[in-house]
């Protein structure tokens, strides 16, 4: 026999600690159909009975004012549980009795857990268990899943799930008013072969206009609209008061009711330990220090930490991404298979995304730790009439920290922390605002221009770059809340202040865990889509055939050299053919970066591999082998550099290449040229790639022709590398660009709003669950970023003022909108009059 039993309660109840108790760990996470709202269920047996276990998401009623309430409706609804197990926080009784009305009406079998009993116990709060299960007509259980109470009596229950269906009979409130309302309804509506669901429920949802159940009973009633809205007016006009309210003030007399006849408070009027940590958390004075403290200490543990844990994952990965390439076919000098190019380019992609496992384990641990104690919903209640003025949340806060509100963050773990803002408007405008802030990989960016063009004024610059994204964000989240998410669902503000509560270690890992794997799953599977499509892009069509001549007679050339120089070795034998030349090199190569890698064992593998060619890897002072060895550092060098090349021309003429000169038309009011546009599109991959492409495009002309010259004459060679090497990158970038310091302030406007990484627009698509989201959250910053930028750099360009100038007048007219949006007054007041004092 198999029975499913659903979870359900109110946030913050300990509904996922009383899971985790009861369902052990064989649990499957995945989304609700077509939502990213989690889907967790436990599979478990008791006796001969195996129980799915499905926790709904925390709900504080069961209207349809947010995602999670409609999932839980819609779980109800369509996947017919055999019985309910209601969580109540039995510390916070009377509220938590609201939701409870609403489920027992469903027409399904509950069970009321009596969850954090001891803490109830503790304020001195005694709740009659038994005189509450006469009350309620259902059982009632006392528990406290932290201290792992009450599993063997809700096991014992779902062991008689059957009985419990067989002595099931239908609960009914009385309605007094609204019951002959209820009753001409039920007489419409026939759904007896529709839905297990209780009719007269049904009825009342419909009442309250529930748009779900309207839509269920629309199949078969199509004037079900009208009917409706004749019998609300109709009690409307009859009463002076609508459903909803009046249901609301129902269910909550009948909590209190229950309250007043079950529960005995032996310490009514004490402050409990809540009401006194919330006079010091709370206060109007310390509120923001704490909070900022708390922010502080969640980045730096989290972003800072995190990454210096990433030192000690990444030669994990690293290893991974050498064993692919030892796997690959070898390269041939300068001549790279396309499969091993695709193959370390996906590996590239993928394990640059799982060295974010640290950082995201901290952070869902943090996070869940947050949850349990209470402080989330704290923090939202601090913060959120500042962001509400811009159509953002109080919870929106951690995201924007963790995504570079403070400059050095990360988009990824800011936009998957934004799961739990209940508001989806705010929500949604978190998720597309949190990529504008400055994350870690914008910095070097930022560095080079910086260095390259205002190597006196960087402070100043960068307390501008660091604080206006802050404003930005503000007014783009303004912006898009009043117009594309101006109709998405907002939930009424509710801000429930729960009870303190203490983490249990075992539910805070295995929160972390799941949220991880749900990110190793969904990234690993998309990633390699999309950066199979990018690799198609950057490739194709590829060299043409004069290019591919010219680089095979560079090839020549660099080889000649070599050969030149080793034949004077007596180990010229080993090296006279150009395959044995190849495998040379690559095994150099192959040497060094598994050593810089920090691999353990390199010599000795090495050596037992191929202890001839070792002996040029590391000469020591055999002479003949120091010749070689100097050789093929400069082949090596010459090899990398018309790879380089190679590279830099491919992108030239790919069709990301082509993407760019396409653009420059329009970029050029921005001041960009093609190789400007080029450099931002291909650091869609990865922010760091922009530096690493600007590096290579303004790097000096001088290189093919030093490639040519390297000989056996080792001072003209190490003279004119040394000429080469001795430009830092900013330098050769405002040396050879041509860009002035009011390019480069463009340039970085363009960066500061630009389109997030692939990464970071994985996780958008995991967080809206749809791709059109995903679209917009790429072109629409990359549009009001070019038309930003192309304002700044026209207008800047005919006043004739300088990059620091304009970019001051760009910080105090964002700074100056904020202002004024900031004290806009609220519509709060729809009415005015009433007693005037001495009237």
């Amino acid at each position: 026999m198999s029975i499913k039993v659903a979870l359900a309660g109110q946030p913050n109840c300990g509904k996922s600690t009383i899971f985790n108790m009861v369902s052990g760990i064989r649990q499957h996470i995945a989304n609700y159909p077509g939502v990213t709202v989690d889907k967790k269920s436990g599979y478990f047996s008791v006796g001969d009975i195996d129980i799915e276990m499905v926790d709904l998401p925390g709900t504080y009623s069961f209207s349809s004012y947010s995602l999670e309430e409609k999932v839980a409706k819609e779980f109800i609804i369509n996947e017919s549980p055999d019985i309910i197990l209601n969580i109540v926080d039995a510390s916070n009784l009377k509220r938590n009795l609201y939701l409870t009305f609403q489920l027992l009406e469903v027409g399904v079998p509950v069970v009321i857990v009596l969850n954090m009993s001891d803490v109830a116990n503790r304020r001195g709060i005694i709740i009659d268990a038994k005189k509450m299960s006469e009350f309620l007509g259902c059982p009632v259980i006392e528990a406290s899943a932290a201290k792992g109470q009450g599993k063997d009596e809700i096991l014992e229950i779902l062991r008689k799930t059957s009985e419990l269906k067989e002595n099931y009979q239908e609960f009914r409130a009385n309605y007094d008013e609204l019951e002959e309302y209820i009753l001409e309804l039920e007489n419409e509506v026939n759904l007896e072969d529709k839905t297990a669901i209780s009719k007269r429920w049904l009825c009342i949802k419909a009442l309250e206009k529930d748009q779900a159940i309207l839509e269920i009973l629309k199949s078969t009633h199509k004037d079900i609209n009208s009917k409706i809205t004749a019998l609300r007016e109709k009690f409307n006009s009859k009463l002076g008061k609508n459903i909803e309210t009046f249901l609301a003030s129902f269910r909550y007399e009948n909590a209190d009711i229950i309250f007043n006849e079950c529960v005995s408070e032996t310490k009514k009027g004490e402050l409990t330990t809540t009401d006194k940590a919330d006079k010091i958390i709370l206060n109007k004075w310390l509120s923001f220090p704490i909070l900022f403290l708390i922010i502080f200490i969640t980045y730096e543990l989290s972003i800072v930490f995190g990454y210096h844990l990433t030192n000690y994952t990444w030669p994990v990965l690293a290893a991974i991404k050498n064993f692919i390439i030892d796997i690959s076919p070898s390269a041939d000098i300068a001549r790279i298979p396309l499969i091993t190019d695709m193959a370390v380019w996906l590996a590239n992609s993928t394990i640059a995304l799982l060295n974010y496992l640290p950082i995201f384990f901290i952070l869902f641990a943090l996070i869940a730790i947050m949850e349990d104690v209470g402080y989330m919903p704290r923090m939202a209640f601090i913060l959120d009439k500042l962001f509400r003025k811009f159509g953002l949340h109080g919870q929106s806060t951690l995201p924007l920290v963790l995504g570079g509100a403070f400059v050095g963050g990360c988009a990824v773990p800011g936009v998957m922390s934004t799961k739990g803002i209940s508001d989806d408007r705010a929500r949604m405008a978190t998720i597309l605002t949190v990529p504008l802030m400055n994350c870690l990989a914008k910095v070097p960016f930022y560095t080079l221009l910086l260095g390259a063009f205002f190597p006196t004024q960087m402070s100043i610059m960068l307390f501008y770059i660091s604080t206006v994204t802050v404003l930005a964000a503000l007014l783009i989240a303004k912006l898009l809340t009043s117009t594309v998410l101006r109709t998405r669902e907002t939930a009424p503000f509710v801000m429930e202040l729960p009870p303190y509560h203490m983490p249990t270690f075992k539910g805070v890992i295995l929160r972390s865990c799941e949220r991880v794997w749900i990110y190793i799953k969904k990234v690993c599977t998309i990633v390699v889509a999309v950066a199979v499509i990018l690799f198609v892009l950057l490739q194709f069509p590829g060299l043409s055939k004069e290019k591919q001549e010219h680089y095979t007679n560079e090839e020549q050339v660099l080889l000649a050299s070599f050969d030149k120089v080793v034949k004077k070795s007596s180990y010229y034998s080993l090296v006279d053919s150009r395959e044995e030349v190849a495998s040379l090199l690559n095994f150099y190569d192959g040497y060094r970066a598994k050593k810089m890698s920090g691999s353990k064992g390199v010599d000795e593998k090495y050596q037992e591999d191929n202890p001839e060619f070792y002996k040029f890897l590391v000469p020591k002072n055999d002479k003949d082998a120091k010749l070689i060895n100097g050789a093929l550092r400069k082949l090596s060098t010459g090899r990398n550099k018309i790879l380089r090349e190679q590279k830099n021309d491919k992108i030239e003429s790919s069709l990301l290449g082509m993407a760019g000169r396409a653009l420059e038309p329009i970029s050029q009011f921005a001041g960009f040229d093609w190789k400007i546009n080029v450099a931002f599109l291909s650091s869609f991959a990865a922010r760091e790639s922009a530096v690493a492409t600007l590096g290579s495009i303004y790097e000096s002309n001088k290189d093919s022709s030093s490639i040519a010259t390297v000989s056996d004459d080792s001072n003209t060679t190490s003279s004119t590398i040394a000429d080469e090497s001795s430009l830092r990158p900013e330098e050769m970038m405002a040396k050879n660009s041509g860009y002035t310091p009011l390019h480069a302030a463009s340039i970085i406007i363009f960066m500061l709003l630009t389109p997030p990484c692939i990464a970071t627009m994985i996780v958008v698509k995991m967080q809206t669950n749809s791709w059109a989201w995903m679209c917009f959250g790429i072109f629409f910053p990359f549009g009001l970023a070019l038309a930003v930028a192309s304002l700044f750099f026209t207008v800047s360009s005919i006043f004739g003022i300088s990059g620091l100038e304009a970019i001051s007048w760009y910080y105090f007219t964002l700074l100056f909108a904020v202002l004024v949006l900031w004290f806009l007054p609220e519509k709060r007041k729809n009415w005015s009059g009433g007693i005037v004092k001495n009237r």
